[in-house]
């Protein structure tokens, strides 16, 4: 069984719809790319899972559960974390006080297990957790986003354009950080402009143009399609691979 369906989702905003009769299935521990130029419907897709957009027609279901009307706080409580691009973190908070809010639920062994593993991927953020948050880099920002959101135990992690702004070498940690997230067992769907740092590490991707599916498969598949290649990533297969060889 998935861990995620969409069927035949149509979604947006007011009466603009941006999402048009949009099915996918996302199964456990996939790591899932989701690419498209700006107004695409990337970012509406993971908003509409979560509950943030106005859905006209079809069905969103984790697992057997429908989220269909349900509350974003609902929804998380099922094991949904999200990631946005921007205000992902308390920024007059230290580094400590995000990770302990975003994991106060949990007893305090799970918590402290939780907190370790947190600042095992980031190391930064244990030697700076007493650092206010709002005094963090891009890149810092970054990974104690996406650690508040692995502290809150999810099956199912959303990320919002995580290497935005980001320098190359913190682009692949991040991207790193994510594949070894989905060798614990969380699912990840990332929505991302940088297509061709993603696909080195997702498993398979989705390519949308006007909020629809133009193309879907391995990233292997979405790498060797040259159609795709030349429009969403910017150059031809043959090229992609050297730059990639090169990186």
């Amino acid at each position: 069984m998935a861990l995620l369906t969409i069927d035949h989702v149509t979604a947006g905003y007011g009466k603009l719809e941006i999402l048009h009769d949009l099915s996918l299935a996302v199964e456990p521990g996939q790591f899932v790319g989701v690419f498209g130029a700006n107004g695409s419907g990337k970012s509406t897709l993971i908003k509409t899972v979560l509950g943030l957009t106005r859905l006209f027609s079809g069905t969103i279901t984790l697992e057997d559960i429908t989220l269909n009307g349900m509350p974003t706080e609902k929804i998380g409580a099922y094991g949904v974390a999200y990631v946005p691009q921007t205000q992902n973190v308390f920024t007059s908070m230290v580094i400590r006080e995000n990770l302990l809010l975003a994991g106060r639920h949990a007893p305090a062994a799970e918590l402290q297990r939780r907190l370790d593993e947190a600042f095992t991927m980031f190391p930064i953020l244990h030697d700076r957790q007493g650092q206010r948050a709002g005094q963090l880099s891009g890149g810092e920002r970054q990974m104690l986003a996406i650690a508040i959101a692995f502290v809150q135990h999810p099956r199912l992690m959303l990320l919002d354009e995580p290497s935005a702004a980001l320098a190359p070498l913190l682009v692949t940690e991040i991207f790193r950080q994510l594949r070894r997230l989905g060798e614990l067992g969380i699912t990840l769907v990332v929505v991302e402009q940088n297509a061709r740092s993603l696909l080195r590490w997702c498993d398979y991707g989705y390519v949308l143009r006007e909020g629809q599916i133009v193309f879907q498969g391995s990233s292997a598949a979405i790498l060797a399609d040259e159609e795709t290649a030349k429009s969403y990533l910017g150059v031809g297969p043959a090229r992609l691979a050297q730059k990639e060889r090169d990186s």
